[in-house]
């Protein structure tokens, strides 16, 4: 099944540039007013006479060059801002990859199997937060057909929407009912057991559900999973701009006022939160956008990951709750104090090898964060690709980076 092709036109992203593109022309336009008459002003057409005397008369004189100058460079970053959105609004790319089939479902979630038959079963388990697209965007861009290239079988574990159960769900409910099953059902094709893969959020409870399974379990690899949340200071950062910082009570009564009101916590609630990690990161990039081939790979990359960061699906109220506050502001994870059940998530239980990649550049999920876990287990090596949280999966580096040295450490 292909994915359905977005209406990028209605995407939250988008739409917020948008909006703060208007608030920028505003406030460009009202500091350009004093320079209109300069002779270097780039009048759209001829000023008449009335709005000529009106600038002269508000004209600021000794600093006026330099004043213009910024201005005109304001300008032509926003310009070329609008235009990198319009290009990617407009852009006829879409991700055409036909999905593997499923070979388990529960509820929303389904298990995809992307084969050969013959080999040997990795659990793979995605973030909550975004599609799983990500670890099979594109023709030569997909580390699950990269996996299955090289003769292991990867299962991945498609969380779905949430559903009328899985609205009730926190994550320790995504481990037991949703996580652990599939991990039953990919040792079952392993001959009793099988090796798990997690990339962020999914990392941190493969974690769990490794844990839980000592004997389904051969070996577990993270990809950019938290875990020690006293290194995420950028989150915090963005919690606090959002007037939440450690204000536990306030931040939960807030997620729960959005999950009753839409069912599930919104990606566009999500994304604002993860904007404010690096607030001029959006125009930044839609500028780089603009300068690119629009024929060529580096464009074609760059809509299909925008795609996917727009289109992420909502996350259960519970679940939303136990990622902002139990492991954001608490840290129950690094505290041992998150429990699946009676089971306390802890990565020192793992006996078996552990690989942890911590993207030297990741400002999602920084290397401190991630690299607790291999210092916590006992059997752990730690890979550091240089590139980001998304690099490392499909940037220009990401085969010799990541794919190569996780397909072998999989494969042992």
């Amino acid at each position: 099944m292909k994915a359905a092709r977005p209406d990028r036109r209605g995407q939250p992203a988008p739409l917020m540039l948008h909006l703060l593109s208007a608030a920028e022309i505003f406030e460009s336009g009202a500091r350009l007013a004093p320079l209109a008459d300069h002779p270097r002003f780039p009048w759209a057409s001829a000023p008449d006479d009335e709005a000529r005397g009106l600038a002269a008369r508000v004209a600021a004189a000794p600093e006026v060059e330099m004043a213009l100058a910024l201005r005109l460079e304001g300008a032509a970053r926003l310009e070329a801002l609008l235009k990198g959105l319009r290009l990617y609004q407009e852009s006829p790319v879409y991700r055409e990859l036909v999905d593997p089939p499923a070979i388990w479902r529960a509820g929303a979630s389904r298990l995809l199997d992307f084969g050969p038959p013959s080999g040997r079963p990795v659990l793979v388990a995605p973030s909550l937060i975004n599609r799983w697209h990500i670890l099979d965007l594109d023709e030569g861009a997909s580390l699950m057909r990269h996996l299955s290239g090289v003769g292991l079988r990867p299962l991945l574990l498609d969380w779905g929407e949430p559903g009328p159960e899985e609205q009730g769900f926190d994550l320790s409910d995504y481990v037991s009912a949703r996580l652990l099953p599939a991990l039953d059902q990919a040792a079952t094709l392993g001959g009793g057991e099988a090796a798990m893969l997690g990339y962020c959020m999914g990392g941190a409870l493969s974690v769990a559900a490794a844990g839980m399974r000592p004997g389904a379990v051969s070996r577990l690899a993270l990809i950019g999973a938290p875990w020690d949340f006293s290194h995420m200071t950028p989150m915090r950062g963005a919690l606090a701009s959002l007037g939440v910082s450690g204000e536990r009570a306030r931040l939960a009564q807030m997620i729960d006022a959005v999950a009753a009101a839409f069912g599930a916590v919104p990606v566009a609630a999500l994304q604002s939160v993860f904007a404010q990690l690096d607030p001029g990161l959006a125009a930044r990039k839609f500028r780089r956008f603009a300068a690119m081939d629009q024929t060529g790979e580096a464009a074609r990359r760059f809509v299909l990951i925008e795609d996917w960061l727009n289109a992420g699906p909502p996350l259960s109220g519970p679940a939303a709750k136990a990622a902002l506050v139990d492991w954001h502001l608490d840290n129950l994870t690094m505290r041992g104090l998150w429990r699946v059940g009676d089971h306390a998530a802890d990565p020192a239980s793992l006996s078996f090898p552990v690989l942890v990649a911590a993207a030297t550049e990741d400002r999602i999920t920084p290397p401190g964060a991630t690299e607790a876990i291999a210092r916590l287990a006992p059997c752990a090596s730690a890979l550091r690709p240089r590139s980001g949280h998304v690099g490392m999966i499909v940037g220009q580096m990401a085969e010799s980076g990541l794919w190569r040295p996780l397909a072998d450490f999989l494969s042992g």
